[in-house]
Parts: C-alpha cells; structure tokens; sequence
C-alpha cells in the first residue's frame, strides 16, 4: 500500500441484506484526503503489509468497480488472482528450492543423515505436486474457466513447503544460514505470506467444505441482514 498508486476498497452499501451481500468494490487513489497509510515492518525488515486508515474519504461518482452491491464477487475473483498467482508461483519459489538443494547436496554430512534425506525428499515431493497442480489450473484458465476452490491449496501448499525448506536448511546449516542472502529471506518472509490472499485456516476451511464435502462451520448469522447482525451486537454489549 505504500507504493500503490491506487487500492481496491471493499465497502458496505446496503445494511438491510445478509453480509456476503449489499458490499460494492471501488477504486481508491492513495494519496486521496483522509487515506492513511502505516507499514508493518516485519522481521526482514521489509513491509509486504500496511494498515490502511479511511478516515471521511470522499470518492467521485464512477469509482465503482462491478455492479453496486454485488462487490463480494469482485471480491472473490481478486482473491482467487491472488491464490492462483501465490500458487502458481510454486516454481517460482523452486529457484529457492533449487538453491536449497544444492546447498544441501553440497553439505555431505546433511546429505547422509537420513532424517535429512527424508525430510528434503518430503519437501521435493510438495513442490513437484505443486508443477503437476499448475499445469491443471493453467489447462482450467485455458479453456476459459475459472479456477475452483481447489486452487486454494497451492497457495497453502506453496507457503508451508517453502517455510519447512526454510527450517531444514537452518537445521543442516547451522545459524550462519540465515546470513546467507539465499536463505534469509526464505526464512524470515515466508511466514507472512500465511495470511497473504486469505489465512491459511480460511482456505483450509474452505477447501474442506467445498471440496471435501466436511460439515461446514456452525454460522448464526447466514441469512439474516447485516443491520439485525449489528443491532444484535449492540444489544449484546449493553447486556
């Protein structure tokens, strides 16, 4: 958000509908008056994440991005980019993997360990399932359609390979892996990228009800207008 030119703001335009409805996207330029923006440092130092303030932002007619009150689709059409794209980029996580497992290889002692071996082949075996994952999810935009929920556990996938490459290397390694340029960074951004296009616990939920058919999480507010749902809350809180 520091660097963007322009955001995307979900916003709530009707209260008298259930909350997955009644939201309209807009086209928000950052340096607008009332826009705040605050990046999170993280502990390489970079700030992938910002809190982002609106504080009595006014935007002109046309700003809208779909139809009014049907922004949750633009919502999710964003979001499954952004998972396709973190999931896509499984192989490009692989020049990490790659520098992984030369130096592994490189490492004799690693390499005989067979601990080591068992858990670097586990890892391999993620980020060639990942490849195979790519090519259906680019045959699925070939032909026109749009990727599933499915496509949420190469984002999760991706991640959570990345970070146990991460923590085998540092195991082999020692603590002078994290001074290495090629390692660092695997080690201390990948963590952050949980919560990049939806947390890990959302798309595991969801692929667990849409795809594996699990119960879905007990929800009181499914169906009932997002005014009754604030109208309960204030009642709750003055009780």
């Amino acid at each position: 958000a520091q660097y963007a030119a322009f955001g995307l703001l979900l916003a709530r335009t009707d209260a008298d509908v259930p909350k997955h409805k009644g939201l309209t996207m807009f086209i928000v330029p950052m340096d607008a008056e009332g826009v705040t923006v605050r990046p999170l440092r993280q502990i390489s130092g970079e700030a992938h994440f910002n809190e982002v303030f609106f504080d009595d932002v006014r935007l002109p007619a046309g700003s809208e991005v779909g139809p009014v009150d049907g922004g949750w689709g633009v919502a999710m059409t964003t979001l499954m980019f952004e998972r396709v794209a973190i999931g896509l980029g499984g192989e490009g996580f692989g020049w990490r993997a790659d520098r992984f497992a030369t130096a592994l290889i490189e490492d004799e002692a690693g390499t005989q360990d067979p601990e080591v071996r068992h858990r670097f082949g586990a890892i391999a075996a993620e980020f060639l399932a990942l490849r195979f994952l790519g090519y259906r999810t680019l045959t699925t935009l070939q032909q026109g359609r749009v990727p599933g929920p499915e496509a949420a556990l190469a984002k999760v996938t991706t991640i959570r390979a990345a970070i146990a490459a991460g923590e085998l290397i540092c195991d082999v390694l020692g603590p002078e892996a994290l001074a290495d340029d090629r390692f660092g960074e695997l080690v201390s951004d990948m963590p952050g990228l949980k919560s990049a296009g939806g947390t890990e616990e959302i798309l595991r939920s969801m692929v667990g009800e849409r795809v594996l058919g699990l119960p879905p999480e007990p929800r009181l507010d499914k169906g009932v207008p997002f005014s009754e749902l604030r109208a309960r809350e204030r009642a709750e809180v003055a009780t």
